[in-house]
């Protein structure tokens, strides 16, 4: 019969009835290594060693008794189950004992009783345990879900006025540039785009990470991920390391921005802190990517940190498991990160020597080739003279919208989406329509909709904008139309080439005749 392993913590002073309780529990299945202690300090050194399976007291000690040895254990939170064996034991304190939380009481006469309640009791400690676990990972996932709505919210809050920052910034260049202001004198203003377009960028990189179950999985560019996942670490990171980036000429990958911007920003975050009490004397992360055959990226995070041992590198990978002090860290960003790996058919792993840092790895399958483009138009030869209708609740956008938009075409603002469904529905039309998606009184949804009724063609023409505060009702609806949509801070560029394919086409004159 193979037996048990058992570490047992017995509190008790004579040694006769712990060779008692000992060879019952052999006879019971169990291979034991025991600690024998009988005083408050004892125990409380037993206590700071840890890793016991089961704890056995008498109930009569010379210092202490087993309802008080039971007090320490429990003052530590520790859910280790305790047992109380006694020779004799009124009702009365079995009452107080199973009131207190001991898990059992044994009589001596009756030791036969022993494994069978340790079997159960370790049984139902694990039960417990998983139960936590389990609790621990859904408070986890409930406070990354109101972190990403809290995330969208403020990334929506910003991007409003850095909208019209930036539009407003435009202008005041172009209209410089066109005064033949000399660069010096357009210095600050190009800096102060700039400055501008981090803001965005940061921006863009919350918004990515704070909602990655929303985002559908399809080609993406590797190396945008791992720079946004950088630049999301980079306070934990500059202070510890170097940062190499060794990036090599890859395909675009299977998977979503957010889903591997979380797995990047894990590692690299992981990697800063190997390197915690390190400084920056000579350490360094390095991340790099590159191709291994025609349908397979690699992408490598290596650090310089002290390694970790061979017996610890799959378990890293086990759900709550965790190298960190107890209340750093959950255990399961590994775990979450292979998880998400595995379901865009990818692989994760690690090689690494003690003394000689860690590098993770991850392989990715390469997207299938997009389709060739047709070479696209410079600004200049983008459609001029268009009408188009702008409805945002912000005006500070609106009126920077216009401020751009007006140098080109003729443009007319609304704030209200009711009060512009009145005009087109008098017979006004318009090449485009700028609507932002989140409006209080009339959404851009509901706006849409009621342009279908009232006029389906002019319904295609609609672009939508948002400053990133999605509902479910408005990604359901983003996810049946075919019209596209922008993100504030707007990329000027794409938003010129949307208005473009919206541009009425000449009707080819004939010449001559038959």
């Amino acid at each position: 019969m193979t037996l048990l392993p058992l570490r047992l913590l017995l509190i008790e002073d004579s040694e006769n009835d712990a060779e008692l309780v000992l060879l019952e529990l052999r006879r019971g299945g169990y291979e034991v290594s025991h600690t024998l202690v009988e005083t408050p300090e004892g125990l409380e050194a037993a206590l700071d060693e840890g890793g016991w399976n089961v704890i056995i007291t008498d109930y009569a000690l010379p210092r202490f008794d087993g309802l008080a040895a039971f007090a320490q254990v429990k003052k530590r939170g520790l859910d280790v189950p305790f047992i109380i064996v006694s020779g004799k034991i009124g009702e009365d304190v079995a009452v107080a004992a199973m009131r207190a939380g001991v898990h059992d009481f044994v009589l001596k006469d009756r030791l036969g009783r022993l494994a069978p309640a340790v079997a159960r009791e370790i049984r139902e400690a694990q039960e417990r345990a998983e139960r936590r676990r389990l609790q621990e990972h859904l408070l986890l996932s409930d406070r990354l879900s109101s972190l990403g709505i809290l995330a969208a919210s403020v990334a929506h809050e910003i991007n409003n006025p850095l909208a019209s920052l930036i539009m407003n910034l435009e202008v005041s260049l172009g209209s410089l540039q066109r005064q033949d202001i000399s660069v010096e004198g357009t210095q600050p203003l190009r800096e102060a785009i700039e400055c501008a377009e981090r803001v965005r960028d940061t921006i863009r990189d919350i918004k990515v990470f704070s909602r990655p179950e929303v985002q559908q999985s399809g080609p993406t560019d590797l190396h945008r991920v791992l720079d946004s996942s950088l630049r999301m670490a980079w306070n934990h990171v500059i202070h510890r390391a170097r940062v190499v980036k060794d990036f090599g000429e890859i395909p675009r990958v299977q998977g979503s921005e957010a889903r591997l911007g979380q797995v990047f920003l894990n590692l690299i975050l992981n990697a800063a802190q190997s390197l915690q009490d390190g400084g920056l004397r000579g350490h360094e992360i390095r991340v790099s990517t590159r191709a291994e055959g025609s349908d397979t990226v690699v992408v490598e995070v290596r650090d310089t940190g002290p390694g970790i041992p061979p017996e610890l590198q799959e378990r890293i990978f086990e759900p709550f498991f965790t190298t960190r002090p107890a209340g750093v860290g959950t255990g399961l960003g590994l775990f979450i990160c292979r998880r998400l790996i595995s379901e865009v058919g990818g692989s994760m792993g690690l090689k690494s020597e003690p003394g000689q840092g860690t590098t993770f790895w991850v392989r990715l399958h390469a997207a299938p080739a997009p389709v060739p483009k047709a070479r696209e138009k410079s600004p200049e030869q983008l459609a001029q003279g268009l009408r188009v209708l702008i409805i945002d609740d912000e005006v500070p956008v609106g009126r920077a919208l216009q401020r751009y938009l007006g140098r080109q075409h003729d443009v007319t603002v609304f704030v209200r989406a009711p009060d512009a469904l009145a005009l087109i529905s008098t017979g006004r039309t318009f090449d485009a329509i700028l609507c932002d998606l989140m409006m209080p009184e009339m959404s851009g949804s509901q706006f849409h909709v009621a342009l279908e009724r009232v006029n389906p063609e002019q319904a295609r023409r609609v672009i939508f904008m948002t400053g990133g505060a999605f509902t479910e009702e408005t990604r359901t609806f983003l996810g049946t139309v075919s019209n596209p949509h922008v993100e504030k801070p707007l990329d000027l560029d794409h938003l010129g080439r949307l208005l473009e394919a919206l541009a009425p086409r000449a009707t080819p004159t004939v010449v001559g005749g038959p």
